[in-house]
């Protein structure tokens, strides 16, 4: 796949549209946009980013090798446990309240 496809891949898995990516990444949203369509080669200084962001190799943006499955810490494996014993609703209440935490979070630093 291209570096374009897979930083796609990578935004989408991540459920961010391409301006939500631009903003977290400090990149012109139109210049993200160009490199997705591949009107425009990624300079080597965004394809750090990118790659620092989605915690992936710069390799792997460029098609070079597949990504890892990443190490979970116990903390995230007792949440994502938790998660799955939870009904949709509880589901939906704790994607809220972590939503929330991030927003007040966010607003604090």
């Amino acid at each position: 796949m291209s570096v374009a496809g897979n930083i796609i891949t990578l935004r989408e898995r991540q459920g961010l549209n391409q301006k939500e990516l631009a903003e977290s990444l400090n990149m012109n949203r139109s210049v993200l946009n160009r490199i997705e369509n591949g009107t425009r080669p990624v300079r080597d200084d965004e394809l750090k980013i990118i790659a620092d962001y989605f915690n992936v190799s710069a390799d792997y943006l460029l098609g070079r090798e597949t990504p890892k499955a990443p190490t979970l810490s116990d903390e995230q494996t007792t949440v994502l446990s938790g998660f799955d014993a939870l009904n949709s609703a509880g589901r939906k209440l704790l994607v809220a309240i972590l939503n929330s935490l991030r927003i007040s979070r966010a607003a604090t630093v």
